[in-house]
């Protein structure tokens, strides 16, 4: 059979994907099976709210510095194959990291590792993007895209549940080997060599984040992540402990805010071309906001279940249209640049929000990190309408 046979060209395109599909599960997995222990399980080893914050944010901060220049970086090297290798090495050494910590510094520099993992996704993607023809990226980024959060999803459930039956490191463990299988699989991974293009550059980077309307954007996810990160994966597991949440109980948390983000990002357009996507920001920030107040007010987990799935829901609207919105008046060959300057700025919030929520929840209390970041959301409702509106000149 000739290797220009159709049918044969589909098979290896197959193979292929289910390769790339395998590494995406992996290396989700490898990261998400220990976030619905890792702010408790920081909480008994470090002892402090404040410290909880700064172990939490560093997940983030490593991503507010690295993605721009880990793209470029690629880009420069025409290479995307040995980031997704380095990020499954990062991987592994954050759950290392987190098995041997005993205090707030070696979970700080743990925990930046897993961000620094995460940081190299994007070289993933435009990896995996470049199997397909033009007229199937859209379809297979949306496969890969629901595949990472289900990944993410399936992760949270059963770390809680593996923390419960073998106890709070056993998670890591499972991260570890996770990470090592991912790295296997990996290394079957074929790389074309890109042809030389012009890279984009740091000044032009700078010349499309001067764009105010981009930047008004930005600042909306931003407030979004800082939100979540406090939320969902900083403190709300916390105020479920004392409710007399079990390991399990916490994996259940993250669960039911993920499934329904996963299901509402994926409606989020279609409805987008019925409602100005102004208006529905603005709605999803005020029911999410609605729903962090009420959450110390909460006395049994099941209530607290149901809110978060309310911020799955009000966030899975927020966050792919504001991507989509981030790169629709850009010029085609600034795109790529404004997403770029796009995820930078959101990943500041990841970073942000459980620092400074650690520290009004030390010095304040737990529940006044609700009600910050409650009131956050709300100002971001109102600030989307102005933020997102499209002035036609």
């Amino acid at each position: 059979m000739s290797s220009s046979d159709p049918s044969e060209s589909n098979s290896r395109l197959s193979r292929k994907a289910i390769l790339f599909y395998s590494c995406t599960f992996c290396y989700w997995a490898g990261v998400y099976i220990y976030i619905p222990i890792l702010s408790p399980y920081a909480k008994k080893v470090s002892e402090s709210l404040q410290a909880v914050g700064l172990v939490m944010g560093a997940y983030g901060l490593s991503q507010l510095i690295l993605r721009v220049p880990l793209g470029l970086w690629s880009d420069r090297l025409r290479r995307r194959k040995p980031f997704l290798l380095l990020g499954f090495l990062f991987e592994g050494i954050a759950c290392v990291g987190l098995l041997f910590s005993h205090s707030t510094l070696t979970l700080f520099l743990s925990v930046l590792s897993a961000g620094i993992a995460s940081s190299m996704w994007l070289a993933f993607t435009v990896l995996f993007s470049s199997y397909f023809p033009l007229a199937q990226i859209s379809q297979s980024m949306s496969l890969l895209h629901f595949l990472m959060r289900s990944s993410q999803v399936i992760a949270n459930y059963s770390g809680g549940k593996i923390a419960e039956e073998w106890g709070w490191t056993a998670p890591f463990y499972a991260g570890l080997g996770i990470s090592c299988f991912g790295l296997i699989l990996a290394l079957g991974i074929r790389e074309r060599r890109l042809e030389g293009s012009k890279s984009s550059s740091l000044k032009k980077l700078w010349v499309v984040g001067r764009n105010p309307r981009l930047l008004r954007i930005s600042i909306l996810a931003m407030l979004m992540q800082f939100a979540i990160f406090a939320i969902i994966y900083g403190f709300t597991p916390i105020y479920a402990q004392q409710l007399g949440a079990s390991k399990s109980d916490l994996g259940m948390l993250i669960f039911c805010f993920l499934v329904p983000n996963t299901i509402t990002s994926l409606v989020s357009g279609l409805l987008a071309q019925h409602i100005q996507e102004r208006y529905i920001i603005s709605g999803a920030f005020i029911l999410t906001a609605i729903s962090i107040f009420t959450i110390p007010l909460a006395d049994h987990l099941w209530i607290i279940y149901f809110l978060l799935g309310i911020i799955g829901m009000g966030t899975g609207f927020i966050f792919p249209l504001l991507m989509g919105l981030s790169i629709k008046p850009m010029p085609p060959d600034q795109q790529a640049t404004a997403m770029g300057f796009f995820q930078c700025i959101y990943a500041a919030g990841m970073s942000l929000g459980p620092i400074i929520s650690g520290w009004v929840g030390e010095h304040l209390g737990l529940n006044f990190v609700f009600v910050f970041n409650g009131t956050l959301c709300l100002i971001a409702a109102f600030f989307a309408l102005k933020a997102t509106e499209q002035k036609i000149s």
